[in-house]
Formats: C-alpha cells, sequence, structure tokens
C-alpha cells in the first residue's frame, strides 16, 4: 500500500472499501453478579461486589430476556453526570437487594465499544439511561424508560409501582403475592397461607389504609421465603377487628400451627429485624434450629488511587502533569465521530447531517498535524522548528475523506448510521488506523479510572481547533471567528451523548454565556470565548463528586502554568491569548512504540 504521505485517488479507495470484515462469532452466555465484564473500559461499579449485575454484548440479550424482571443503567464511562449518579444508583441497588429473585439491577458501560451494538438495538440516546424490562420481554422494544433522579428512594417507588402492575396484571405464580387478602366470614385461617410458600412456616401481614409499604414490605422478605411468606391487608379487613388494631401500619406475624399472632407492633424501620428476633425466638423456644434469615454480601471495595501531588507546595511537578497530546485527541475525535455519532440506528438526518458535515470540515482543515516547539510568537520566522504529527496527518485524511463522503449525500441531506459507520472504519483502515484506541489516556488519564478521559480529550481539541483555526487563518482578513465556535456547538447539541452536560453547554452558549457576533468580533476572539466558556464550567463543577482531586476545576491555567496570566487577582486577556497559542500549539505527539510495548 502507498504511504498515508502519499497521495491516493478515490476510485483506489473506493475499491479498498470493498473489502469488508465480517465479525466474529461468539456463543451468548447469562451473567452473573460475579461476572466481569468483557471490554477494555473502565466500569463505575464494582462486579463482584456489589449487588449490580454487569452486562455486556455477549451476555445481555440472554440474561435480560430469560424468566425474570430487570431495570438496566445504560451508561458510560466518560459521563459526567453518570459518574455523579453512580453514588444513588449504587444506593438504590443495596436497597432492593433482596428483590433480585423477582426483579434484577444491572448495567452495560456503552461507551465501551464491545457493547454498541447492544446499546444501538436498546435505542440509547443519552446518557445515563435506565429501561425496565419486565419478566416476558423478548426484545429491546419492550423496554420501558425510567428518569434518573438524584434519589435512590424515588428509583426504589418507581419499581415498585411498575413491578406491582406487572404482578397484577401477570399474576406470575412463583412472584410473591402483591396483592390485598381478601377475607370474608367463611374464609379460614388457613386459607390466608394461599400463595405462602409451602416450605415457609411463618407468615407476616402487614395492615394498611391505603396502598402504602405494604408492597415494599413483601418486597423486602422475599429473600426469607425459605421460612417467612409476607402478605398485606387494608384496614377494612375483618381481620383488623379481630386482632383489635387501632393503628396503621401494623405487622402481624403467625406460625402456621399457632393461630394467635407471635408478634404485632406499628411498622417502622425496624420491623424486618424485630420479625426476624422473634421467629429465632419461637423456633429455640420449640427446640428447633434457628435458620439463618439473612444474606451476607461480600463487602464493596474502593478503587485504589494514585497519591496526589500538592500543587500549591510543589508547582513543577503539577506544571509537568499539564500539556496537549497527540493521543488524547485522536482517542477522543474517534469516539466523536464514531460511537457518538452512530450511536442511534437509523439515519443521520437534517440539523444533525448539517451539523455533522460541517464539523467534520473544521476537522479535515483545522485539525492540529504539527506541534510548534519554539515560542509561538516567533512562528512565522521559524517553521523549520515545527514536528509533524504522524498520526494526526494520516487522521486528517480520514477526515478529508469523510466529510467528501458527506458531501455525495448532500442532495439527499441524509445518510445511515450503519452505512457511515462502516464508511468510516473502512476509510481509517486504508490510512493505517491513525487512531490509538488501545492507548491509555496521557494527560486526560485520571488519579483513578472513574475521572477524566473522553470529556477532557474532547475539551482539549475543541481548544486546539480554536487554536490551530486561528494560527491557520492568520493572514485571511475575511475569517469567520464565529465559525468554528458555532460548528463546535453544533456538534455537542446533536451527538454529545451526556444529556446533562449537554443541556449545560447549550445553556451556557445561548443564555448564560451566548455566542454572539458581540462576544466574538477578533479572530483571537475564538480562542478568547472557549477559555471564558470552560472556566464558567469548571467554575459550576468545581467541588462536584465528579471533580478529580489531582485535576481540581480551578480556573485555568492556575499561577503554576502562566504566572503573568494573572495579575491584580484578575486574568490579563493578552498574556491569555499568548499562553493559549504556546499550550495549544506545543502537542506531546503519540508515542507508538509505547503501544508496541504494550501490545507484547
Amino acid at each position: 500500500m502507498r504511504s498515508p504521505q502519499g497521495t491516493m485517488s478515490i476510485t483506489t479507495i473506493s475499491c479498498l472499501l470493498l473489502v469488508t470484515v465480517l465479525p466474529a462469532t461468539v456463543e451468548a452466555v447469562q451473567s452473573t453478579f460475579n461476572y466481569v465484564p468483557i471490554g477494555q473500559n473502565p466500569t463505575l461499579y464494582t462486579p463482584g461486589f456489589e449487588p449490580i449485575m454487569h452486562l455486556d454484548q455477549m451476555t445481555f440479550n440472554d440474561t435480560v430476556f430469560s424468566d425474570r424482571a430487570f431495570l438496566v443503567e445504560f451508561y458510560a464511562d466518560w459521563c459526567g453526570h453518570c459518574r455523579a449518579f453512580a453514588p444513588y444508583f449504587r444506593q438504590f441497588a443495596n436497597m432492593v437487594r433482596d428483590w433480585y429473585p423477582v426483579v434484577t439491577v444491572a448495567v452495560i458501560n456503552c461507551a465501551d465499544s464491545f457493547n454498541q451494538a447492544a446499546c444501538r438495538e436498546n435505542g440509547v440516546t443519552y446518557f445515563p439511561m435506565m429501561k425496565y424490562f419486565p419478566r416476558t420481554a423478548t426484545t429491546a422494544t419492550q423496554g420501558k424508560l425510567f428518569e434518573t433522579p438524584h434519589s435512590a428512594e424515588q428509583i426504589r417507588d418507581t419499581l415498585l409501582r411498575t413491578v406491582s402492575n406487572e404482578y397484577m396484571f401477570n399474576r406470575y405464580p412463583d412472584w410473591p403475592n402483591l396483592g390485598h387478602i381478601a377475607v370474608d366470614s367463611r374464609t379460614t385461617y388457613g386459607q390466608l397461607w394461599d400463595g405462602v410458600p409451602p416450605k415457609a412456616n411463618y407468615m407476616a401481614i402487614l395492615f394498611e389504609e391505603y396502598d402504602g409499604v405494604g408492597a415494599q414490605f413483601v418486597m423486602d422478605l422475599i429473600s426469607r421465603n425459605h421460612i417467612l411468606g409476607a402478605r398485606r391487608a387494608l384496614s377494612n379487613s375483618p381481620l383488623v377487628q379481630m386482632l383489635n388494631i387501632r393503628n396503621f401500619p401494623t405487622v402481624a406475624l403467625f406460625r402456621r400451627d399457632h393461630q394467635q399472632a407471635l408478634y404485632m407492633q406499628r411498622y417502622t424501620n425496624q420491623t424486618v429485624k424485630e420479625i426476624d428476633d422473634a421467629i429465632t425466638g419461637d423456633m429455640k423456644q420449640g427446640g428447633r434450629q434457628a435458620p439463618i434469615l439473612t444474606t451476607t454480601y461480600a463487602p464493596t471495595t474502593t478503587t485504589t488511587q494514585t497519591p496526589l501531588i500538592d500543587c500549591h507546595s510543589y508547582p513543577d511537578r503539577c506544571r509537568d502533569m499539564y500539556y496537549v497530546s497527540e493521543t488524547d485527541m485522536l482517542k477522543a475525535m474517534r469516539m466523536a465521530l464514531l460511537d457518538e455519532v452512530t450511536r442511534v440506528p437509523g439515519s443521520i438526518r437534517g440539523d444533525n447531517f448539517t451539523n455533522l458535515h460541517e464539523f467534520m470540515t473544521l476537522l479535515s482543515n483545522h485539525f492540529p498535524v504539527l506541534s510548534f516547539q519554539n515560542d509561538i510568537r516567533r512562528m512565522r520566522a521559524k517553521r523549520t522548528t515545527s514536528v509533524i504529527l504522524r498520526n494526526s496527518e494520516r487522521a486528517r485524511l480520514v477526515f478529508t475523506h469523510m466529510r467528501e463522503f458527506l458531501e455525495g449525500r448532500k442532495a439527499v441531506g441524509s445518510v445511515s448510521a450503519d452505512e457511515y459507520r462502516r464508511q468510516f472504519e473502512s476509510v481509517e483502515r486504508v490510512y493505517a488506523s491513525p487512531f490509538p484506541v488501545n492507548s491509555t489516556w496521557q494527560h486526560c488519564k485520571g488519579s483513578s479510572p472513574q475521572y477524566r478521559g473522553y470529556t477532557c480529550g474532547l475539551w482539549t481539541t475543541f481548544h486546539a481547533l480554536t487554536v490551530h483555526t486561528y494560527i491557520d487563518t492568520i493572514k485571511d482578513d475575511f475569517v469567520n471567528p464565529m465559525k468554528p465556535l458555532s460548528t463546535i456547538q453544533g456538534w455537542v447539541k446533536s451527538f454529545f451523548g451526556c444529556e446533562h452536560c449537554r443541556n449545560h453547554f447549550m445553556h451556557m452558549t445561548t443564555t448564560l454565556f451566548p455566542l454572539n457576533e458581540r462576544r466574538v468580533r477578533h479572530p483571537h476572539d475564538m480562542m478568547t470565548y472557549l477559555w471564558r466558556a470552560h472556566n464558567i464550567v469548571n467554575n459550576r463543577l468545581h467541588g462536584d463528586t465528579t471533580e478529580d482531586p489531582q485535576f481540581t476545576k480551578m480556573q485555568f491555567p492556575a499561577p503554576f502554568l502562566c504566572p503573568t496570566c494573572h495579575s491584580g487577582g484578575q486574568f490579563s486577556r493578552r498574556q491569555i491569548r499568548n499562553f493559549l497559542l504556546r499550550y495549544y500549539g506545543s502537542i506531546k505527539p503519540h508515542n507508538r512504540l509505547a503501544d508496541q510495548r504494550l501490545a507484547l
């Protein structure tokens, strides 16, 4: 094949694109709570140490479309809102861990390329997304969308209502009876036990005035069904008068061969423990071995974190951690152009098609292919000091070909996501796969896996695009400084998968800090507008749970990066412009030898 720097005709490329690679077939298996998902990306939850089942492309269908209901969170490990949502989802999963025989809590990481087909089939258009799959579900379209509130209790209550409705409609015989006990003058004591597992020798009945906590009470006791059955009854039941119950909700405990209540108290947070104690005491009194009523779970582990460096005490060490990485930008752009754009099956059309074409055009014209190792202000006099970014040079050829491909579809104004994906994957193979998908993040690597990554790579690329557009057009008297910014805004609006983050970005650039010609009048404003916008984001997220403790959301650049940028507690605009040119003009090249060592 000709060198990537050589000229290759579209006809030759088209012939090469006819070569397709058939996907390897794998045998589907069912997941378990100890299953470690296939893939290269880090996970937000710990397999085997939390009551959360991990799914992937190989296990999704055979696991979810089986014999129980599922609540699945579709997340992206790089998504800030997913990271912020994770503690609430984890708390919720622990709340309902005993509901496992009825409904399983599961997750799948859609940021991992291995899982893309499963996420597309489920119509995942934003992160995080939750879907409830009823027990009878056999296809992804039967999943019901759930909201993702930052409240474990709200998620639990929504799931409880959904499970209760499914039971009332289907009456599965192996699910706990979530209906109220129907009692009349002919009902016998033995008939009260209908629906209680035959092996269970005890029954707890919760009496409630309305449709309240009874269903949750029944679900919370599922794990004890080998010894205890749970039912619920309304306050107008004849049993209330028989037991002389005056306050609600109240719980009464019975033994199968004994019609008198062994325990009867108002329902509180301690009720389940009190029932356990009553059963244990009754069995010991009868000379029987006390049962094990609760399930022991493995403890949750914590992620190992890199030792932190105090940037106030060691500014030189911190300064070395801040740089622009070719690896980070290439990884981010492949995810942005392939994973994000093709996440949803169907066609890319309308504004989405236009925004994709505009963004591809910006990349094909101004994605950095040179790193200036000297002071950027002396650039025009010392061009020979620049270093060619070889991978980026080939990536630009991919961007150019994809721009031409999209221009060929402008007449119809659309392209199918599958056709676009096939074209992109084929073109990148033609140009020797310039995107280092198997490399680790460099500057964008977090102090632990749940921090930074893709979003850091996106911001880095956006800044680099504005800086290199400015450099490339410095002699152009008619350059439109709004164009690169509106193009970036268009891509975010159409394709950025973190819905919460996307909404914040759009609110900032349209309302809070509007992108308009009053703010962006001069060519250098394209750099400084994005710099100011990013610092607005940093201010909003400072102290957030998603903040990397090593790379805090400071106002950028910090004094240890640019002492001259700070003057009297304010930023010097002139010094900021010079810093942005130096910082985003000097790019650390991708280390291909490091990739080869990793592959060995």
